[in-house]
């Protein structure tokens, strides 16, 4: 079996090349950069092909020979949209691994063409969104008149990856996001702050402009959804003054800056790290009565889990014909218990 595994030269798609390459699968790989995508495929002897994504013909054309393509390839708010289009146009299934919320929203707009299609749109098949996509499916089974749901997660051992880092370069200068009475409303990055106890550890969190904002809304329903993230508390009480920053750093002079230096000192997590680290989720979710649900979950180190997660999902629309077409999220599609199929996950 084959699929096209798009950006596979990047840091997470040669870590998900080599996750699929475990089950004895064949990808074929692609991208944009021969030299690194021709030197990927002559050392895991696999076939490869070289687009870019300025054409949705050609696109098309180098697509259309396989099931599904597993996009890698950042940032999404570039590469998305023409790939979901040129997977309509060849009746290919799309997935990425995208976190950004204006892609989910995107996507979810083709959601009646893939249905018309016969394919599946899938965005946020690892780390973002899988776990916290997960936790809100979790809680809202559990309390089905929810009308608010807090989301939180922590990395712990790992680091951060070029093209991660490469996202949050090009979104400096914006704001932030949470949703409200259903509609997603922009706020500062980290306009609320507060420290969540995991039993073990107590952990500081602000709020910031994850997936979820998009995801967990489709998955559950529910009104109003704020995502956090750890960070520093000198972070959070710097951010107090984006106001005054966000205008200078959100420059092209700035960004240019800061992306060459990413570019000559950022790699990722290797592979012990992958293997040693952790990820927090935490969860909770009240109703209009003030009754609330409280829940913890422990799982993979990002990376590790966005390579074995996005594999898990790719096989699972390519081999399950009983799946509806159409725009979906991943708990939505496959359920809450989805995330305990990544080994060592479990709810704490």
């Amino acid at each position: 079996m084959s699929f096209l595994i798009y950006g596979a030269s990047g840091y997470t798609g040669k870590i998900v090349v080599e996750n699929v390459l475990k089950l004895g699968l064949k990808p074929t790989l692609a991208g944009r950069t021969e030299h690194k995508i021709k030197n990927l495929a002559r050392d895991f002897k696999l076939d490869y092909l070289i687009f870019s994504l300025d054409d949705i013909d050609t696109i098309a054309q180098n697509i259309e020979a396989f099931p599904l393509v597993l996009n890698c390839a950042g940032p999404f708010s570039k590469t998305a949209q023409p790939m979901i289009k040129a997977c309509l146009q060849a009746g290919v299934h799309y997935l990425d691994i995208t976190g950004e919320i204006e892609v989910f929203e995107m996507a979810k707009s083709y959601h009646q063409k893939a249905i018309e299609k016969n394919i599946i749109i899938l965005s946020g098949v690892g780390f973002d969104v899988v776990p916290t996509d997960c936790m809100a499916k979790f809680l809202h089974d559990k309390m089905p008149d929810a009308t608010h749901l807090e989301l939180a997660w922590a990395g712990l051992g790992g680091n951060i990856s070029h093209g991660t880092m490469s996202t949050m370069v090009e979104n400096l200068g914006k704001s932030g996001a949470i949703r409200k009475d259903g509609k997603i409303v922009p706020t500062p990055i980290g306009h609320i702050g507060k420290t969540i106890d995991f039993g073990r550890k107590q952990i500081f969190y602000m709020t910031i402009p994850w997936g979820d904002v998009s995801t967990a809304h489709f998955t559950t329903q529910i009104p109003n959804i704020m995502v956090f993230s750890a960070a520093p508390k000198n972070v959070y009480y710097t951010l107090k003054f984006q106001p005054i920053f966000n205008p200078i750093i959100g420059t092209d002079f700035i960004k240019n800056k800061i992306q060459h230096y990413i570019d000559k000192n950022i790699s990722g997590p290797n592979f012990e790290r992958r293997e040693k680290g952790k990820s927090l989720i935490y969860g909770k979710i009240t109703n209009q009565q003030g009754d609330s649900i409280e829940a913890r979950l422990e799982t993979a180190e990002a990376y590790k889990l966005t390579a074995e997660m996005a594999t898990k999902i790719a096989l699972k629309v390519i081999l399950d014909k009983s799946l509806k077409p159409g725009y979906h999220t991943p708990a939505e599609l496959f359920g809450a218990a989805l995330i305990l199929e990544m080994y060592g996950s479990k709810f704490l």
